[in-house]
């Protein structure tokens, strides 16, 4: 099992996950490199490769890269913990894409905060989307996630604007996720209309929402979240994405009617045609919008589509209001359902 440097001691070989920040040949007799390193939990440290070691010696050592190392020894002095490759060091090359942190984000999505009941196909029944809202604000605390990013849709926002009872219960929410010290993203849906993006600018005015968009946002230095807002026409959008450092995931969260999550025989673009237009590598696309929670997760076009928090389905009981708690820090994101 890899450990930290904390837990490094004299005694015994050890096995380290670790990102090179700096490297230099060494000047010193019997010393190949020294390297500035630091471990998953982001501690920098210095570490010697002696020319004993023939792997550390013939390694590239590449800056700003991940390596597992095994056979890993160390001398602890008053000054501090010195670990060293000799002829035991083991060389695992792991590439830029291992994220020195985990981050856990729970994705919610189409709250329709304000609606009072659903209809669908001649069918309508009573919605309470007060109470999905309420219990995904619950469950990101109760979990301590890292962050919260709404899918749109947010707010119903009928003709008459919304009421300052929803936006009260709104606010109380997004207060408690703030008082626990986890940030709340989002991005507009159709239903955010004039009124809808009035309330959330007064939210971000008051640092209790972020609005996601090109430029990203980092999530504990593992993952980097990006946001387009819904698109009336998806044609004639090109996505101008700023790229993150490559020791970070990619997530893109966008609001649209996507095959092959949508049933729509005219979907607004395909899951497929978003990663291709995308100029930067995408890990994974999340989208709300069809109110069905579906997943694409295997192969190079990985893709998320989430349910609602409110029971706004084909029928009643179609769709149970959920959320997903999405989760980095391996090789590929994490899904799962969380029902409300």
């Amino acid at each position: 099992m890899a450990v930290t440097y904390r837990e490094l001691g004299e005694d015994g070989h050890y096995e380290m996950v670790v990102r090179v920040r700096n490297r230099s040949k060494a000047q010193r007799e019997n010393r190949a490199y020294e390297l500035s390193l630091e471990d998953v939990e982001g501690t920098r440290f210095q570490f010697i490769v002696w020319t004993s070691s023939e792997q550390g010696t013939n390694c590239e050592w590449k800056e700003g890269c991940w390596y597992r190392l095994g056979g890993v020894t160390a001398n602890v002095w008053p000054s501090g913990t010195v670990p060293h490759g000799t002829s035991s060091l083991v060389v695992e090359y792991l590439g830029p894409k291992r994220n020195r942190r985990r981050a856990d984000i729970l994705y919610a999505t189409d709250s329709h905060l304000g609606k009072t009941s659903h209809s669908y196909g001649g069918s309508s029944w009573p919605i309470s989307p007060e109470n999905g809202f309420d219990r995904a604000i619950e469950a990101a605390i109760s979990m301590d996630v890292d962050a919260v990013i709404h899918g749109g849709d947010l707010f119903h926002n009928p003709g008459d604007g919304i009421s300052p009872e929803e936006i009260a219960l709104c606010r109380e929410g997004l207060v408690a996720l703030a008082e626990s010290g986890i940030p709340f993203y989002f991005i507009y849906g159709n239903h955010e209309r004039q009124a809808g993006r009035r309330v959330m600018n007064r939210f971000v005015d008051d640092n209790l929402a972020e609005h996601l968009g090109p430029r990203y946002d980092s999530i504990n230095d593992a993952v980097a979240v990006y946001g387009i807002d819904y698109q009336s026409n998806w044609a004639d959008f090109v996505p101008d994405l700023e790229r993150a450092p490559d020791s970070m995931s990619t997530m893109l969260f966008v609001h649209q009617s996507l095959s092959p999550f949508s049933e729509s025989k005219s979907p607004d673009c395909s899951l497929r045609e978003v990663r291709e237009q995308a100029n930067i590598p995408v890990d994974l696309v999340v989208t709300g919008h069809v109110h069905t929670r579906t997943e694409e997760l295997r192969g190079a076009l990985r893709g998320l589509s989430g349910g609602a928090t409110a029971r706004v389905g084909k029928s009643r009981s179609a769709l149970q209001p959920s959320v997903e708690l999405i989760s980095t820090g391996g090789e590929e994101p994490e899904v799962k359902r969380l029902y409300l």
